[in-house]
């Protein structure tokens, strides 16, 4: 167990900013340090956490989801097979050597879009 005194001074002011936030929103903490101390204001910190930590969490769990879904998408479509994604290449590049815009190309990206049906 790691004690007070074995903390260096980063990890010591990091605890006390930590205190500092956490009692500019719960002001029992004050009475938490003068009657129980530092291990009680530590232990106190780690449950008001767990609530923030969870939401973190589930945040980070529909990110995680939303990002296999898409993937998942992408690889069912049918832009991802190679000859679709050679049609929509070959429309997107002779657009651009036609035209010289980048934006007219990239929209003619879309006949490769809507065409895939018909080419797979």
């Amino acid at each position: 167990m790691i004690k007070w005194e074995d903390l260096n001074v980063y990890q010591k002011a990091a605890f006390w900013l930590a205190i500092g936030i956490v009692g500019w929103f719960s002001p029992e903490i004050a009475l938490l340090f003068h009657f129980g101390g530092i291990e009680v204001v530590f232990a106190f910190i780690a449950i008001y956490s767990i609530p923030i930590l969870k939401q973190i969490q589930c945040y980070l769990q529909k990110v995680k989801h939303g990002v296999n879904l898409a993937y998942c998408t992408y690889q069912a479509s049918a832009s991802a097979k190679p000859n679709v994604f050679f049609v929509q290449a070959l429309f997107c590049t002779a657009a651009f050597v036609f035209t010289g815009s980048a934006a007219l190309s990239a929209l003619y990206f879309m006949p490769g879009l809507v065409l895939n049906g018909v080419l797979t």
